[in-house]
């Protein structure tokens, strides 16, 4: 399997966030819920609540997707999905969580809402990066250590609380309004300065329309964490962005059922497995689907430049 042919499309600044819109030659149909759309139910585990795991059941008619990033909030405390997950129609699974609000352990909250909210990216990249992470323990803590950045540059929150965060408005120099999504979009390239960051695409238009406002929303918290150099050095050119989306175009990640993560799981009326991607600088994240009769295909994938001075942020 490779990314489908990519086309990028003219970007828009806000400050030092570039944002490009991104085409793909996949096709356009996937019957995938996903966001708000898809009535996924999350609960504390039935046997005792624990920090990385929660219960998620697909009580929705389609296959549903919940991604990486995807913020699940209440219960005990607030979580994060770890990676995507893919979920059949009637479908239970545990599946593996990080917490954004180390400051709160709710004993008896055992339900959690989704309002398809995402972490905002430098948490998402230290979800992603599999480089350095001695075990999940190291990475939670890590994962706090960011979301503590905001408490520091933004005001504390009681429980530090990224959910906290995202509902507070931004800092009145960093108030954007992100360019409309464009007919048959996509995803997006996201370069923070003058380097490519992050290109997240999806495997369909409605898809990625679900996905898309939470996204640029979180990518704002970002800004109030970037050094003065960032904030001043301009934005990403058309050019080095192309050269990105080109570079994340070369990598294989195997056939369907070999290959990297070559675990796939049969959902009723699709097959999923988890994608993975390291190749350089690169590194990325993600899931692809089979429909009988057709081709695998791309349903959702995240591609990280590693050399981006904010994946390394200490």
């Amino acid at each position: 399997m490779k990314v489908p042919q990519l086309h990028v499309g003219a970007g828009t600044a806000l400050g030092p966030l570039s944002i490009f819109p991104i085409w793909s030659a996949a096709r356009g149909e996937l019957g995938i819920s996903t966001g708000t759309h898809a009535n996924v139910a999350v609960n504390e585990l039935p046997s005792g609540a624990q920090v990385g795991k929660l219960v998620v059941t697909n009580n929705g008619p389609r296959p549903a997707l919940l991604l990486e990033g995807e913020l699940l909030e209440g219960g005990q405390q607030h979580r994060t999905c770890a990676q995507d997950v893919v979920l059949g129609s009637g479908e239970t699974r545990t599946i593996e969580t990080y917490c954004v609000e180390a400051g709160r352990w709710q004993a008896g909250k055992k339900s959690h809402h989704r309002l398809a909210r995402r972490a905002p990216l430098n948490v998402r990249a230290e979800l992603t990066s599999r480089v350095g992470i001695a075990d999940a323990s190291d990475r939670q803590s890590r994962i706090w250590n960011r979301v503590s950045r905001f408490d520091a540059a933004r005001g504390a929150s009681a429980t530090s609380s990224l959910v906290e965060h995202l509902e507070r408005p931004v800092s009145p120099r960093f108030e954007a309004t992100a360019a409309a999504p464009m007919e048959g979009q996509r995803g997006v390239l996201i370069g923070l300065g003058t380097q490519p960051l992050l290109l997240e695409m999806f495997g369909t238009h409605t898809m990625f329309l679900r996905h898309y406002r939470q996204l640029v929303d979180s990518a704002l918290l970002d800004l109030e964490l970037l050094p003065a150099q960032v904030l001043n050095s301009g934005s990403l050119s058309g050019q080095r962005a192309r050269d990105f989306a080109a570079l994340a175009q070369e990598p294989t990640m195997g056939t369907f059922d070999g290959g990297p993560l070559a675990s796939t799981r049969n959902h009723g009326s699709l097959r999923s497995r988890p994608l993975k991607v390291l190749r350089g600088a690169l590194e990325g994240a993600g899931t692809a689907v089979e429909i009988p009769g057709r081709q695998p295909e791309v349903a959702h994938l995240t591609l990280w430049n590693t050399q981006h001075p904010f994946m390394k942020m200490a």
